[in-house]
């Protein structure tokens, strides 16, 4: 078994792919990690409702609640992280931790990232070793994952999860919810908010 894994690594290396994830080794490598993911999801959803309710529906832009949303999401990231979390080439939002690349994106009803497909994304979901992200050749060789959630036809957010893709495909999926403490999110004078909400499992937090 071990020979295998070893010639899949080195097959891998040689058609320029990085190392291979593997579900049961992600779940035990990254509990911790994932536990603090849903921690940070959460924090960033009570925190984009307080300011989304500033904003009467009918005057809100398209893309106003998307990017308070990724706004606070760095922040808490950061604050939960360290420097382990950072921006990379074209304001890409990175973690790197335990030998893994996590990124962040909204995702389909396939469970697939919502991007435009450049060369550099196809190259995400490829898993190539060789990317324009980084700054340093440090993380050549670490495995790509996506955190990420989808939104329902009422505008819940629904579904947080890591999601491992390679050729183009979800190989994997890891539900985030799993791993964190049900928390009902609270205004600021601790009463419970209706919006935004995030529905998973008992938890709910309505998008807005």
């Amino acid at each position: 078994m071990i020979n295998l894994d070893k010639n899949s690594e080195k097959s891998r290396r040689m058609q320029g792919k990085r190392s291979l994830a593997n579900l049961e080794a992600c779940k035990l490598e990254l509990k911790k990690e994932l536990n603090e993911l849903n921690k940070t999801f959460t924090e960033a959803l009570e925190k984009t409702q307080q300011v989304m309710m500033n904003f009467p529906p009918m005057s809100r832009s398209r893309s106003l609640e998307a990017s308070i949303m990724q706004s606070f999401f760095a922040e808490m990231l950061f604050k939960n992280f360290g420097d382990k979390a950072f921006y990379g080439k074209y304001k890409r939002l990175i973690l790197n931790i335990k030998g893994y690349i996590i990124l962040f994106k909204k995702l389909d009803k396939k469970g697939m990232p919502m991007n435009i497909y450049t060369s550099n994304v196809q190259g995400i979901m490829s898993q190539n070793m060789t990317l324009d992200l980084f700054s340093s050749s440090n993380y050549n060789d670490a495995p790509i994952l996506y955190f990420g959630y989808q939104k329902s036809t009422i505008g819940e957010y629904i579904n947080p999860q890591l999601v491992y893709i390679d050729e183009g495909k979800v190989v994997f999926s890891i539900s985030i919810d799993e791993f964190g403490d049900k928390m009902v999110p609270l205004s600021s004078n601790n009463e419970e908010v209706v919006e935004p909400r995030l529905k998973n499992k008992g938890r709910n937090i309505k998008a807005v």
